[in-house]
């Protein structure tokens, strides 16, 4: 069995197994698609909109990484065993960042991450694969990074009833 991660992030709880699902590949034999190498370098075609989003500076990629791998919501899955890729800035407000994080080992998926920059420097503020900012970045750096979110005070109950 493999363990169920729980990431609690400013008021919000997202229960998934980003780290922890079955039927990965091994990024070493075969990277996912939109996935590349080049020259050391690994290249991901991202969902986030090129177009509303800003390259990070070399200082920031390096910082958002550390970031990512020394993060609580991180913890239980070793550095090595994922590359932090595909970072960009939201064009709106670049202290907020989005990144991915790419299993190196079977046994993982891939996940997304949002950081924001404070005083204190970059900061994994949440982690996941589903509602990726939700209740914590602001609706302009969602749309940047072309996240989505459910209306507010919608959950399953409701849209049960409105299908019905």
């Amino acid at each position: 069995m493999l363990p169920t991660a729980t990431f609690v992030t400013a008021g919000i709880v997202t229960v998934g197994t980003a780290f922890a699902c079955t039927g990965s590949t091994s990024a070493a034999a075969t990277r996912p698609p939109g996935v590349a190498q080049s020259g050391g370098t690994v290249v991901v075609a991202s969902s986030v909109r090129a177009a509303d989003t800003l390259a990070p500076s070399p200082a920031d990629v390096s910082a958002i990484a550390s970031a990512v791998k020394s993060s609580e919501y991180t913890s239980a899955v070793p550095a090595n065993d994922y590359e932090v890729t595909g970072t960009v800035l939201a064009a709106s407000d670049p202290t907020w960042a989005y990144t991915e994080l790419h299993p190196t080992v079977e046994d993982y998926d891939r996940a997304e991450g949002v950081l924001h920059h404070t005083s204190g420097g970059w900061q994994l503020v949440q982690l996941g694969t589903y509602e990726l900012g939700c209740g914590v970045a602001p609706a302009d750096v969602l749309d940047d990074f072309g996240l989505e979110c459910p209306p507010p005070g919608a959950d399953d109950s409701t849209a049960e009833a409105t299908a019905a």
